[in-house]
């Protein structure tokens, strides 16, 4: 799944069966354990409600067909689109519902088919990747077992205990070892109430406090002036832009005591090894790419890059760019390309002509519960003339589609695994079972589509070549002529420490504090503080919308429809008259939904805070959304809505 440390698995098989199911103890994450989401797999695998055969739309509901008429279907209608329209009225919408190698089939089939129309950026962590590219060429973390190099961690706007199980442990082992850890966060969450020292910020002020704390090192002259020297550009101009982000004007904006802030600042730079753990959700907001440059910034000048218990760790982005040249070499056949930015795709549904879009196919995602201003694209995809999904259920966006096919799972298909988000290993995994009958796995269907309208440009004729070639560069970078793939944990060691060799990948071969790639794009070459967006007299809430331990996005909701819970402080439902267990309405710009009331300091005044992944019977948090981008790397900005609450007679 598209999760932090990809866990793998070892499974004894029975007669087609999987019997039994554990964490694989001698991998270097996974360590032999694994989260409930992980262990949910295989129920969902074998659930009673699974989709096992094609399903066609008739009335208003679905009857079954065959694969090779539903193959049947898809080639008669892509030739007539094509021919009729262009391939850019086809819209090819991926995700990372499933994380494995062969999901890029999709995206290279239709590459060769002509190009079509895709969506660019993101719905999740798009601004910070941009940010440390501009600052470091590249977004790399340190190897996961480094935080125990640790004096000082500051976990800043991420929630391991929930969302990356394996760095909880190891920050618990820190702790125990002596390392002092901080959590700087809106809410109080699980991970914050697991450590002694928790912060609370406002939301959307993290590069306020990245800055002001850059200002106290500098005028203390504790600044690593030999590191700065031989590795750092725009310092004495990002000295100049800091005149005024003074301690008290950012407890003014933070919300945090000026005497903890520059305690902070001095605590971080004067520590042998100081480590920041940068979370996705403190970057989803309209500021948010400036934010993770600001505390880029604070790293560089105090020399915590390219060393052990250090780093700026926002993603790990080390094996993941070997694994794709098969999809990289396919676009030199989509001529006719079409972007559009994710976080709109109402907007560009709604406005795309010359052509409109007439098909789309959906795979490893679910659009019609996970994008923003749901109101407005689940009214524009009911239009298209002709919606496919891939998938295990009948997620929403399934229920809106004319064509449901059958995904395989995991455990029925050989791929290769992984990710840029935190574990720097590859995973190999085999085949454990074969598919139910009705079910033609998504690589080898569009093999078999691609056969059809006789596209040979695909450059890989079945799955063996496919895995060989998608592997072959990481071979060759780690010096390996031939691999049992399954038999190792390959990655690539000089990454252990990232940037240990202080060679960076931007233009300068040093880190950037002034970006002229930046400049270039239109946007400040500095880091610099955007003010955070307020609500409104008439919606003066903000909607905090994360995720929750129980589910990767949507994907463990198929089975649920509870109504969301939507937490606010104790402050706020005196505000608004609520009490704690009633039932109340959450009203957004476009549309309302119907939630329990929990009141609960561990949420900052001002605020709503409600789990996302829910589906529309049970209350789709992002009905309440806006289709807000964030300042770089066309970022869906989920954060900078606003809402109210309503009583519930």
């Amino acid at each position: 799944m598209d999760c932090f440390d990809l866990c793998r698995f070892l499974v004894t098989v029975d007669d087609n069966r999987i019997v039994n199911f554990q964490a694989d103890v001698h991998h270097p994450v996974t360590r032999g354990f694994v989260c409930q989401k992980g262990r949910a797999l295989v129920k969902r695998m074998l659930h009673p409600d699974r989709i096992r055969n094609p399903l066609m739309k008739k009335g208003n509901g679905f009857v079954p067909i065959s694969q090779e008429h539903a193959l049947e279907l898809i080639a008669e209608k892509l030739v007539s689109i094509k021919e009729k329209f262009g391939t850019r009225a086809i819209l090819n919408y991926t995700s990372g519902g499933y994380g494995g190698v062969k999901s890029r089939i999709q995206n290279i089939f239709f590459n060769c088919l002509g190009g079509v129309s895709e969506p660019e950026g993101s719905l999740c962590w798009g601004a910070g990747m941009a940010a440390q590219t501009y600052d470091f060429g590249s977004p790399k973390g340190h190897f996961p077992h480094d935080v125990l190099n640790a004096d000082l961690i500051l976990v800043w706007g991420r929630n391991p205990k929930h969302t990356s199980i394996h760095l909880y442990t190891l920050l618990k082992q820190a702790q125990k070892n002596g390392s002092r850890i901080l959590v700087i966060d809106p809410v109080k969450t699980a991970t914050a109430k697991a450590f002694d020292e928790y912060i609370r910020i406002n939301p959307s002020t993290d590069g306020a406090l990245a800055l002001a704390m850059s200002r106290v090192i500098i005028d203390h002259d504790l600044q690593d002036k030999k590191f700065i020297e031989r590795h750092v550009v725009g310092f004495n101009r990002f000295k100049a832009s800091l005149a005024d982000f003074s301690l008290e004007w950012a407890q003014k904006v933070t919300g945090i005591p000026a005497e903890i802030i520059e305690e902070l600042a001095l605590a971080y730079v004067r520590s042998d090894a100081a480590a920041i753990y940068i979370g996705y959700g403190m970057q989803r907001y309209h500021n948010s790419g400036n934010a993770v440059r600001s505390i880029d910034a604070l790293a560089a000048i105090s020399g915590k890059i390219g060393k052990k218990g250090c780093g700026a760790n926002y993603a790990a982005q080390s094996i993941g760019p070997y694994l794709y040249d098969l999809d990289q070499a396919s676009r030199a056949y989509a001529h006719n390309k079409r972007g559009f930015i994710v976080g709109k795709l109402g907007e560009f549904l709604e406005r795309a002509q010359d052509p409109p879009i007439k098909a789309v196919f959906v795979s490893g995602g679910n659009p019609l519960t996970q994008s923003p201003d749901l109101e407005k694209t689940v009214e524009q995809f009911s239009r298209i003339e002709f919606k496919v999904v891939f998938d295990h259920f009948m997620t929403d966006t399934a229920r809106h589609a004319d064509l449901v096919l059958p995904a395989a799972s995991v455990f029925e298909q050989e791929d290769v695994f992984a990710t840029s988000m935190y574990s720097p290993v590859l995973n190999f995994s085999q085949k454990a079972v074969e598919p139910p009958n009705g079910v033609v796995p998504e690589f080898d269907f569009y093999l078999n589509l691609a056969r059809k309208l006789g596209i040979t440009t695909l450059g890989f004729k079945d799955s063996d070549e496919y895995l060989q070639k998608s592997v072959q560069p990481l071979l060759d970078k780690l010096g390996i002529r031939s691999s049992r793939l399954w038999d190792e944990y390959l990655r690539i060691e000089s990454d252990e420490i990232a940037w240990e060799d202080k060679k960076f990948a931007t233009p300068s071969g040093k880190i950037e504090l002034y970006s002229k790639t930046a400049e270039a794009a239109g946007l400040s070459p500095l880091p610099v503080f955007i003010p955070a967006r307020k609500g409104t007299g008439h919606l003066p809430l903000r909607l905090l919308t994360c995720h929750t331990k129980e589910s990767m996005h949507s994907q463990g909701f198929v089975f649920r429809d509870d109504l969301p819970t939507v937490y606010v402080n104790p402050r706020t439902a005196k505000k608004f008259d609520v009490q704690d267990g009633s039932f109340v309405y959450v009203n957004g710009a476009r549309a309302q939904i119907r939630a329990a009331l929990c009141v609960d300091d561990a949420v900052c005044d001002g605020t709503a805070f409600i789990y996302q992944g829910f589906r529309h019977t049970s209350g789709a948090v992002n009905f309440l959304t806006d289709s807000v981008i964030s300042d770089m790397g066309r970022q869906a900005a989920f954060y900078d809505s606003f809402c109210t609450l309503e009583h519930i007679g």
